[in-house]
């Protein structure tokens, strides 16, 4: 599923323009009134300068953000326009600490903003990480493996699987080197449309599958299940990516299942999940949260200091912008408790570095009304988000708010922390019992402890852990291409 490294999505009915339809797009800025000396030489200049002035409006960080001659947006440059916007962004990303060190925010095409939107795209529909299977010597075993797959796509009819490696790609073998991840770089994001894979599966067998890239609609949740342990029932999902209305049927679907059972806890798998909209995260937050939450605040959205004065003249000429209020009061999201899960006191969730943005906003929300725990690694750190502006064929996402839940948490730039830290067991299907994350989370909820059954248990997982940090690097330039963060859209479209 094809992604870009950056997004967050809220949606409140006050607010009910934060993006355009791509039939009707925003109507680009020209350089500010009086300046006689610029002089609109071509489209890429008109998109160049309405990036800087939109940005320039609704950034959270507007105050860094040097005048317009200062910045001198046309100097920027490019292979293409969109290119060129995206240098833009980077020129102002780089001005603010926070946005510097995680690329929040981005430029992408109409196209590409609908994708991450609704989730409808044109791919091969799974991806990878790169993992070992010896701990102690990491380096001779490193494969990558398919973290997930949609089912509807066509690797998920195919019958790719979480746990299998890809060995070869159009008959050339795959490792974990710079040269493998400029081939996987091309395949995966690239213009090729089609690629042979050889794929060595759990048992050690090997399969051949061609695949090429089609249009699918993916779906969020990956895989649900009810474990039944004595008295315990313990409901288990894996939510990937929070689409729109998509997303919201599917949630309601597993947590009809997950009441129709008799579910008294609940196991949350988020670990790969880069975010998505907001308003499905409110979905997903009330069919969690306990009736006592039903009416309390969920969260706040914050806007800079222009938005919320009513100062932002050029949002005010789209449609729906005229009369929206920024003010923190009129920008409140209360719970409205939804779905037969009642009963949860504790809900447990599975993490990586990867959880981010709306997951992170769940997992803040939820804190101040039930016990959370988390399990895995530190999450990614995205306390921020944006609405999309459509400019021309493009859409530009510059972080407009951040989020404060309802006891005042909202800098948590640094992510959170788990409280078990676990290995990724990235070779492993999902609901797999000796997987380390959702091993641990099971042994919590029978035990009332993390403690392990064994030391040597604990010293594979830490080996492991530490085996995965080396490969972060290479991991890391292939997820550059991944879209990270929450969005709100314009009302009726999430």
């Amino acid at each position: 599923m094809k992604s870009y490294q950056y997004l967050l999505i809220f949606s409140i009915a006050l607010i009910v323009g934060l993006s355009c339809k791509k039939n009707n797009p925003a109507e680009p800025a020209g350089p500010p009134a009086g300046n006689d000396t610029l002089v609109v030489a071509s489209m890429k200049d008109l998109l160049l300068d309405s990036l800087y002035l939109y940005t320039k409006e609704e950034y959270l960080w507007h105050e860094v953000i040097p005048s317009y001659t200062a910045f001198n947006p046309r100097q920027f440059t490019g292979s293409t326009d969109l290119i060129a916007a995206q240098n833009e962004m980077a020129a102002i990303r780089a001005l603010q600490p926070q946005d510097k060190k995680h690329h929040y925010s981005f430029v992408t095409t109409q196209a590409g903003s609908d994708a991450i939107q609704t989730g409808n795209d044109q791919d091969y529909g799974f991806f990878i990480k790169a993992a070992a299977l010896h701990k102690s010597s990491p380096a001779d075993s490193v494969h990558w493996y398919v973290q997930y797959v949609y089912k509807n796509a066509p690797s998920g009819i195919a019958g790719v699987q979480r746990g299998w490696y890809i060995s070869k790609i159009n008959n050339s073998p795959i490792g974990y080197d710079n040269a493998s991840v400029t081939v996987l770089n091309d395949v995966f994001f690239g213009a090729g449309t089609s690629a042979s894979f050889t794929f060595t599966k759990s048992d050690g067998s090997t399969v051949d599958i061609n695949l090429a890239k089609g249009n699918f609609t993916a779906n969020s949740v990956l895989y649900t299940d009810v474990i039944t342990n004595g008295a315990k029932k313990i409901g288990y999902i894996v939510f990937n990516q929070f689409f729109g209305a998509g997303s919201v049927t599917e949630l309601t679907t597993a947590f009809n299942d997950f009441a129709a059972k008799g579910i008294n806890e609940l196991i949350v798998d988020l670990r790969y999940n880069h975010g998505g909209s907001v308003s499905t995260q409110n979905a997903f937050a009330n069919l969690v949260a306990p009736a006592s939450a039903d009416g309390k605040t969920m969260y706040t959205y914050n806007f800079n200091d222009s938005l919320t004065a009513g100062k932002f003249p050029l949002l005010k000429t789209k449609p729906g912008f005229s009369n929206v209020s920024f003010l923190p009061s009129d920008n409140t999201v209360s719970y409205q408790k939804a779905g037969g899960v009642n009963a949860l006191s504790r809900v447990f969730f599975i993490v990586t570095g990867e959880s981010a943005s709306a997951s992170e906003l769940l997992i803040n929300n939820l804190r101040p009304y039930m016990d959370v725990k988390l399990i895995g690694d530190t999450t990614y750190g995205k306390p921020v988000g944006f609405f999309p502006i459509s400019i021309f064929n493009y859409a530009i996402y510059p972080i407009s708010f951040k989020t404060v839940n309802s006891a005042g948490s909202a800098e948590y730039y640094n992510g959170f922390a788990p409280d078990k830290l676990t290995p990724d067991g990235v070779n492993r299907n999902w609901g797999d019992v000796n997987e380390p994350s959702f091993a641990a989370a099971l042994n919590y909820i029978n035990t009332g402890s993390f403690r392990s059954q064994s030391a040597a248990y604990d010293e594979n997982n830490k080996l492991a852990l530490s085996a995965q940090k080396l490969y972060q690097p290479l991991n890391s330039k292939l997820y550059e291409n991944k879209f990270t963060g929450m969005f709100v859209l314009k009302h009726g479209r999430n």
